[in-house]
This record gives C-alpha cells, structure tokens and sequence, in this order.
C-alpha cells in the first residue's frame, strides 16, 4: 500500500510512533467540533491542531493532532495504545452524522521530524495511553496552558465539566515535572502515596534520562504538590526533586 504523507505545524503531541484516523464525508468537521476540546474549524492543510477527546464526565479518551490532507479528509494522529478506545468512542457518536471514520495507520506517514519521549516529557506534553484512559480531565494534564482547549468554541462532548473547572476554579490536581533517584521507571497511571500511604496522584509518563534519573510527569493533588518523597509501588522515593515546566500554569485556576 502507498503511504500518503502530510504536513502541519510541528506539535508537541507528536512521537516516534504514531497511529492515524480517517474523518471523510460531508459531517466530519461538523461531527468532530462538537466532540474535542479544539476549535476544529480553525483546522486548514497549512495549520494543524491539538486537543482532546473526553467522555461526558469530562474524562479524556484520547489526545491528538488533527490534520487536514490532500482531499480535506481529517487526519487524527494519535497514540497507538488508545486506536481501539478512540475510534470505538467516535463511532458511538457519529451515528447521526455522514462521516466515515477508519484506521489508515497503514496508508498515512508523517513527515514531522518526532519528538523523543524526554523531549516531550521535557516539554510537559504527557500521553494518554491505554492505562491512562479515562483517568484525567484536559486540566489535569495541563491542556489548558498548552492551547489544546477553545473556551470560546461551542459544545462538545464533556465540555460542561471541562468548562466548569476552568471557570470556578475547580481543578484539585495539576501535573508536575519531577526527577527521581531510582533504579524504578514508573508506568502510566501508577498510584502514587505520600509517606504516609494517603494517594496523592497518579503517573502521566516517565522515562530515564541520559544522567541516569528517572524523569516523570505525575497528576499531584494541590497539598501534595511540593512533595519530596513518596512511594510508587513497593518503593518508597526520598530524593524527589522537582522541576520546572516550560510553560505558566493559569494563575486564575
């Protein structure tokens, strides 16, 4: 099969693997702007867009980077573990809508040079995952700062939880870039405790980088958010360092 290849703004989301969905038909804009968390009408063949699908609870299924191709089909470039949960979860909506959406991971290439899983680790981009899915609302990963959702857009699928956070302030667990002493690389969605056994968040990604610490970006509860140890798994972590983010969290939230 020919691979076809495209071309879009260079995104943080992207990754050395990637799958990809197909919107063709006449309803594809239409039904995809009343599902993300992105303003799919500002979407063109020159300028691509970042966002998220959630669940009426405000749950995110799945992240993307929405293209557009030759055709003006909707390309979705998304991460392989969630291809099932994403287009089981599409389907489910576009019953009402003339758009056909299908897995072209095997016809589709893209031509972006990827990011590695520390760069954008480093650049506080995290993954949803098969493990992850449905564990975090957009604000947990901090979409909101990274641009990938349109608060001035219409409705979508779990927007009224999505805008509720945003505008009365009630988003109790932000990510955060820490660094780890440890012979441990944790895994997507790991519970993580404080020293006194309470949860006090969850894994988004971690990865060991090339000075031999693990590097991780992990959901905190606000209390905790300054925390210096913790136990993941069996291990308990004293030298837990934290690191910056290369972005402002909102200050109205």
């Amino acid at each position: 099969m020919t691979q076809q290849t495209y071309s879009g703004n260079e995104s943080g989301s992207s990754t050395a693997a990637r799958s990809f969905i197909k919107l063709s038909g006449p309803d594809s804009s239409t039904f995809l702007q009343g599902q993300v968390t992105c303003d799919i009408d500002s979407l063109s063949p020159s300028n691509s867009v970042d966002g998220a699908h959630c669940t009426p609870k405000g749950r995110m299924v799945f992240l993307f980077t929405a293209h557009s191709d030759a055709e003006g089909d909707i390309i979705l470039e998304v991460h392989p573990s969630v291809m099932d949960s994403a287009l089981a979860s599409l389907k489910k909506y576009a019953v009402f809508f003339k758009t056909e959406i299908t897995d072209v991971s095997d016809s589709y290439l893209s031509n972006l040079t990827p990011l590695s899983d520390l760069e954008r680790l480093r650049a506080g981009r995290a993954e949803v995952v098969v493990e992850t899915v449905e564990m975090f609302i957009p604000q947990m990963l901090n979409l909101d700062a990274l641009g990938y959702i349109n608060f001035k857009k219409g409705c979508y699928t779990g927007q009224e939880i999505v805008a509720r956070a945003h505008y009365r302030g009630a988003v109790k667990r932000r990510m955060h870039h820490l660094a780890l002493a440890t012979d441990l690389v944790p895994s997507p969605g790991d519970e993580i405790k404080n020293s006194d056994g309470k949860s006090i968040g969850n894994i988004a990604s971690a990865v060991r980088a090339d000075n031999g610490k693990v590097e991780m970006l992990a959901v905190l509860s606000d209390k905790y958010s300054d925390v210096t140890e913790m136990q993941i798994g069996d291990q308990a972590l004293t030298a837990v360092t934290p690191l910056p983010l290369p972005y402002e969290i909102p200050a109205s939230l």
